[in-house]
């Protein structure tokens, strides 16, 4: 089953394949796009989230290792640091 026996011409396959490459590249295209459109929103988002985190002084943040380290709690003298969970059981 060739092009010929079908009765397209040599032009018609040629435009066919040019359509179609082109289709594919295009989309292509636009997923590449998409993606990086997303990773700049996220690194936006995570850097308003950071800047919102330090004015709440609510951690400290180091800006060269892009690390969170959350506040630490003091405890009154004689009582354990020990986490509970919703019945009051450690």
């Amino acid at each position: 089953m060739t092009y010929r026996s079908r009765g397209r011409s040599l032009v018609e396959v040629i435009l066919a394949v040019c359509f179609t490459v082109f289709l594919v590249g295009f989309i292509t295209v636009l997923c590449i796009g998409n993606y990086f459109r997303a990773k700049r929103a996220q690194d936006r988002q995570r850097q308003r989230r950071l800047a919102k985190l330090s004015e709440q002084g609510g951690g400290d943040y180091d800006a060269s290792t892009a690390a969170y380290m959350p506040p630490s709690r003091t405890t009154p003298a004689g009582k354990s640091n020990t986490n509970y969970d919703s019945e009051g059981q450690p």
